[in-house]
Order: C-alpha cells, then sequence, then structure tokens
C-alpha cells in the first residue's frame, strides 16, 4: 500500500506543524503564531579510518547533531522600558476589543534581546558605566554562561500534525540556546513582513511518537 492509492494513507506535510518556544516568563516566550518555518533535527558520524596495503576502511565514530534554523516574522510593538527587563513584553496599545480586552503586541526584536540580556551580554557602555567613577558593585559585571542561556529558555519543541491536529510526531531540543541571530533586511521594492532567523545550538535532540489522539 502506498498513500497515492490508498486514500487513509496520507504523507506528512511540511505546513502542518507547531514551535514551542518557552521561556521561563512571557518576557523570553516566542508564541508559536509568529513562527514561520524551522529546519528539524539533523545529525553527522564522524569516522576514522585505517589502510591496509591498497585498501582504505572506515570506522563509525561520535554523533554530532546539527544546528537548526528557526524563521520567525517580526512583529512591531513598544516596551515601557527599553532600558529594563521587560523588554519584548506584552505592549499595551492603549485600545481594546470589542469584549473590552486590551490589544496587545508584542515585539520580536526587543524580545531577543531581552533573552540575550537574561543569558549575560552587557554592552560595553553599560560596563563603561559600572567602572567609571567607583560604580562597580560586585556581581554585576555579567557574561555568557550555558547554565543561564539554557535557563531562560528551558523547553524549545517541534511537533508534526495530521489533519486533525494530533501530534504525528515530536521533537525536544535538550540544552539549547541561542548562537547566532539575523534581523533581516529592508527592500523599499518589497512588501513582505520582515523576518529574523534564529541559529539554535543544542546537545541533543529527543524523538517520540506520543500516543495516538494526543493533541498538540
Amino acid at each position: 500500500m502506498a498513500f497515492w492509492n490508498e486514500a487513509q494513507i496520507e504523507p506528512k506535510r511540511k505546513f502542518k506543524f507547531l514551535v514551542t518556544f518557552s521561556g521561563v516568563t512571557n518576557d523570553e516566550t516566542i508564541p508559536s503564531f509568529v513562527v514561520k518555518k524551522v529546519t528539524k533535527p539533523s545529525f553527522s558520524i564522524t569516522e576514522g579510518s585505517h589502510q591496509f596495503l591498497g585498501n582504505k576502511f572506515y570506522y563509525p565514530g561520535k554523533l554530532e547533531w546539527k544546528e537548526i534554523d528557526l524563521t520567525i516574522v517580526d512583529s512591531g510593538g513598544f516596551s515601557e522600558s527599553i532600558e529594563g527587563d521587560n523588554i519584548g513584553t506584552v505592549s499595551n496599545l492603549n485600545a481594546t476589543d470589542a469584549n473590552g480586552n486590551t490589544i496587545t503586541q508584542i515585539d520580536m526584536t526587543a524580545k531577543i534581546f531581552n533573552i540575550l540580556k537574561k543569558f549575560g551580554y552587557q554592552p560595553p557602555n553599560d560596563v563603561g558605566a559600572q567602572l567609571a567613577g567607583g560604580n562597580f558593585q560586585a556581581g554585576s559585571l555579567k557574561t555568557f554562561s550555558k547554565f543561564a542561556a539554557t535557563a531562560v529558555v528551558p523547553a524549545i519543541k517541534i511537533q508534526q500534525l495530521d489533519s486533525s491536529g494530533s501530534v504525528l510526531e515530536e521533537w525536544t531540543l535538550n540544552n539549547a540556546w541561542i548562537k547566532e541571530v539575523n534581523f533581516g533586511e529592508l527592500d523599499y521594492t518589497s512588501e513582505d513582513h520582515v523576518e529574523i532567523t534564529l541559529k539554535l545550538r543544542y546537545d541533543w535532540a529527543e524523538f517520540q511518537i506520543p500516543a495516538v489522539g494526543s493533541p498538540a
């Protein structure tokens, strides 16, 4: 049997997926609906070799998981304090919907900078301001650490769905952290959305097929 002659059998589709990028708080969480595309985990196995006379023989070595790219659509918004810890938080647009609920918007660029600061980044002017004039305080100068990088966003999952919304497969990125960010480009001749691409490094990916009928 094959999917081209059996209506009950259907291949997995590229557009049926969800990405869960959950931070410790909403300030570090990237909503699933802004995700445009993501590369699935992949790996390679290194090799060793041995030569004997005119022949060469290969032996498997170590498994290495490859980085993945996550592309999101940048949404515009504002924060009450660009220098505060609430960079990228939900912003009040001073408007309400038909039910009286506050209409909010999240700035993805600001949110990524908030994540960056949470796992150790300090711009040079912040460092200089603390060192000048005797304002330095112990513990105030930060640098990157794996603990902080993985703690700020402890859960990143990729789920593929079927037509009923049930999870066909699930990938969990263990000890994942943001290695690279590209904030996109601007173009007077284009009407496309601004996109941000994140490159994620992780130690290993865990794959599982959830129980049949498990909702996303």
